[in-house]
């Protein structure tokens, strides 16, 4: 059964605590589900690929967890599939370009931003992807690099095939790379992102960032925005 399904069950019989925007959010993603008769319909094969290549390559990089693999809590696995796997009934491309996240502190954001980071540099499908962390300043857009980081080296599946350069990390095999961004709008010109977390979306002040980002990924098939904040 699809995680959504299950997600939106929990949540309908009181096991799941969330809020009333959230319960409908899902339950229109569950009915879409069930009646798929429009232009878009749930490929679940498309849907939980990512989480299984996060459970199957990604671990944890801190405290007593560190170097034990990632397992999604189940409020993770539907909002991967509601973002991934909704698509084109003809093209099969996402429906979904842009997401918010928005979770309590020590939800573990940061950590699954950093996975599907990972995930969108390697198996989108996507040559030459161009993944970015943005923030507001440099070094907090590098958190969820560095952790995407630390992942590659606790994992020798990824470590064998990433390279570590001066300002990213770079992934041979489809030209494609991951790298952090302050959030400066005049100096975004240029990006072909494909990919982009936008951390702490509630502490960007220059307006102008989220309109360049949406421009940056004009140029692909199927990009993808999500912005996180707690």
């Amino acid at each position: 059964m699809s995680f959504i399904l299950e997600y939106i069950d929990a949540i309908q019989t009181g096991k799941i605590i969330t809020s009333k925007r959230i319960k409908s959010v899902y339950s229109q993603l569950a009915n879409d589900i069930r009646v798929s008769t429009g232009q878009y319909v749930f490929d679940e094969a498309k849907a939980q690929r990512p989480i299984k290549f996060i459970e199957r390559y990604c671990k944890h990089s801190k405290g007593d967890f560190a170097g034990k693999p990632v397992k999604l809590e189940l409020f993770q696995k539907a909002f991967i599939e509601a973002v991934f796997g909704f698509v084109d009934r003809e093209t099969g491309l996402r429906k979904f370009k842009e997401s918010f996240f928005l979770v309590g502190r020590k939800n573990g954001k940061t950590t699954l931003m950093s996975c599907l980071a990972l995930y969108m540099a390697t198996c989108d499908g996507e040559k030459g992807a161009e993944v970015y962390t943005v923030a507001t300043k440099y070094q907090q857009s590098r958190i969820l690099f560095d952790e995407s980081y630390n992942m590659v080296k606790q994992s020798p599946e990824l470590a064998r095939r990433f390279k570590k350069r001066k300002t990213d990390l770079y992934y041979p095999l489809t030209m494609s790379k991951i790298q952090p961004l302050a959030c400066r709008s005049q100096t975004m010109d240029g990006l072909n992102a494909s990919f982009c977390v936008v951390d702490e979306l509630h502490g960007i002040t220059d307006y102008n960032v989220y309109p360049v980002l949406q421009q940056a990924t004009t140029a692909r098939r199927q990009p993808l925005i999500i912005s996180i904040t707690t």
